[in-house]
């Protein structure tokens, strides 16, 4: 093709001229997320994919985790972290004890029934999992010690909120967190540390859109509920020892972090059978 025979281009049109961007045969793009190879494919399973025993529950939580390893930006994030922790003295010394302990389901399994300890432990034993067993380790900067801690209560934060661990109780908690860092920790930094979980919930809509559209509307009711439990509580979800307060009721709990659920509340357990039976 000669040169005057080369479509021009404005930039009203929202084309970008071919001769001035050179080629490449790989996937370019202004989006970090976009451009990298192992996302794009979780991101295209995840939301299209049905239920089926070939897929572990937790294979695309444990993989998204393992991809976002590489796709942080862990030096901004703990540039914001130190700022947050300038502003909030409650937020600096929680990071400053770096607080863990070990929980000992055994022990957890002989306190009275409807303490949180003893539903904590019940709940772990009817997934069939360990305490802490998501793959962090280090708490070497407060970005790990802020995904570390959250792989220890996680499941307590099921609890605490209202939501366990069916399909949309999950989404429920991340409603609820999501909410609750914005307000604790700003919106930048929160929007970095959200990620993943914004990408399952955008994944995992997708999916029942496409095979479960008739968990959609609770889905969405769930997602109202825990946007409002998350905005008022009065001590950050992420920061209790809850460990401290395992021989508590999970009523006391609530009372204490000000969970107050609304007439739009409800276990939503019975998604789960409603989400994998269909399948």
């Amino acid at each position: 093709m000669s040169e005057t025979n080369v479509p021009g281009y404005t930039a009203n049109q929202r084309l970008l001229d071919p001769r001035k961007l050179g080629t490449t045969t790989m996937l370019s793009s202004t989006s970090k997320y976009l451009n990298h190879p192992r996302l794009r494919h979780w991101m295209a399973v995840e939301s299209l994919r049905r239920n089926g025993p070939d897929m572990d529950h937790y294979g695309g939580p444990l993989e998204i985790i393992d991809i976002f390893r590489e796709l942080d930006d862990v030096d901004e994030i703990n540039r914001l972290f130190a700022a947050a922790r300038e502003r909030d003295p409650a937020l600096d010394e929680w990071f400053e004890a770096r607080f863990l302990v070990p929980h000992d389901l055994e022990a957890l399994a002989r306190l009275p029934e409807g303490t949180l300890g003893r539903e904590y432990q019940k709940m772990l034993a009817e997934q069939g999992l360990q305490a802490d067993f998501l793959p962090f380790a280090s708490t070497a900067t407060d970005y790990d010690y802020f995904h570390r801690r959250h792989s220890q209560t996680h499941d307590i934060e099921h609890l605490v909120v209202g939501y366990r661990y069916d399909p949309l109780g999950e989404f429920a908690l991340v409603a609820a967190r999501a909410t609750n860092m914005l307000n604790v920790l700003g919106q930048e930094l929160a929007e970095h540390v959200s990620v993943v979980s914004n990408l399952l919930l955008g994944s995992g809509i997708a999916r029942f859109g496409c095979h479960y559209p008739h968990l959609l509307p609770p889905l969405y009711k769930a997602l109202g509920e825990g946007q409002r439990i998350g905005s008022s509580l009065k001590i950050p979800l992420f920061m209790p020892r809850y460990e401290d307060m395992f021989e508590w009721t999970i009523a006391e709990v609530r009372d204490h972090l000000g969970v107050a659920h609304g007439p739009d509340f409800e276990d939503t357990m019975w998604s789960l059978g409603e989400y994998f039976d269909a399948a």
